[in-house]
């Protein structure tokens, strides 16, 4: 490696030839390729060679992806025609082509010219494409490993009735929780500081709440179909507590729309009704997860409880 002083490349020389206007911009994006204040030959090949192992792994795991999903096609296959599963493995069926699409951005085929010190706005072209690159191979993992635990967990949640009934009754006791909290907070807008958006935001958790309620109750005939297909008996007292959950529900719900008074409604109506139309095109499974996200986007700052 040359050492003279005259055929060093520095970041300075970089930045001056770089076609990028904000010198921090440069900096940032020299930084794995650069000891100190000098890009080195040495250093740039060390991040051309972890580069190219990053993108191998990532298309490891994009491969392995695939595998949980197939093994989870295929334990699913009995079951196939209840409508959460069949759901559900369309869900996956779309991330995976999503998480498959990262696969040609994963390819670039770097080649480090012998000269490449000496071309500084080679050097900075060179580095902003190692950085893109792996920023798309860091999310391509983070979306097959996403997929590759949730494929592996439904895989579990299909064979194992124990797990599905498990899973049912704690999200039934979460809304349960979640109905106790909503009463409290029905019970409190009178005294709270501002009354309309404590209205408005215990108004919205309900609508949220009684989407889940009838999620719930559409797992539970599934979970009653999978019993049948597949011959597992069906746990005794399987979501009790789902009616009278529902029924505490709807009372606060209608005590809440008796409690509020027109200036509320002129101030937040809009509101409400934009969390509704959100909502409406939600069909079993849903996403619990997407529904507290649409929620926190239309809820008006308040302090309060989540959706769950």
């Amino acid at each position: 490696m040359e050492t003279a002083e005259s055929d060093e490349l520095t970041v300075a020389d970089v930045i001056e030839a770089a076609d990028e206007p904000d010198p921090g911009v440069v900096r940032d994006a020299l930084e794995p390729v650069t000891e100190g204040e000098t890009v080195t030959h040495a250093a740039v090949e060390a991040t051309v060679s972890d580069t190219s192992k990053l993108l191998a792994t990532a298309e490891t795991r994009i491969e392995l992806a695939g595998d949980a999903y197939e093994d989870a096609v295929e334990a699913a296959d009995p079951i196939s025609d209840v409508p959460s599963v069949r759901r559900r493995l369309g869900a996956f069926r779309g991330r995976l082509s999503t998480v498959e699409s990262f696969v040609p951005e994963l390819r670039p085929g770097f080649a480090v010219p012998d000269d490449i010190r000496h071309r500084p706005e080679g050097v900075y072209d060179l580095a902003v494409e190692i950085r893109d690159v792996v920023a798309t191979a860091q999310e391509a993992i983070e979306a097959a490993d996403d997929l590759s635990f949730d494929a592996e967990q439904f895989e579990s949640w299909v064979t194992h009735s124990d797990r599905r009934y498990d899973a049912f009754e704690e999200d039934v006791e979460l809304v349960r929780e979640s109905v106790a909290d909503l009463e409290a907070a029905a019970d409190a807008v009178a005294d709270a500081d501002d009354p309309a958006a404590q209205w408005a935001d215990a108004t919205m958790r309900g609508q949220v709440l009684s989407l889940l309620v009838s999620d719930l109750r559409a797992e539970r005939r599934d979970l009653r179909a999978i019993a049948e297909l597949t011959g597992d008996p069906v746990r005794d007292g399987l979501g009790a507590a789902l009616g009278p959950t529902a029924d505490r529900l709807e009372a606060v719900e209608s005590a809440l729309a008796g409690r509020a008074v027109p200036a509320w409604r002129d101030r937040f109506g809009t509101d409400v009704e934009a969390l509704a139309g959100a909502l409406a095109p939600l069909d079993p499974p849903v996403e619990w997860g997407t529904v507290d996200r649409i929620l926190e986007e239309h809820r008006p700052d308040v302090t309060g409880a989540g959706a769950r």
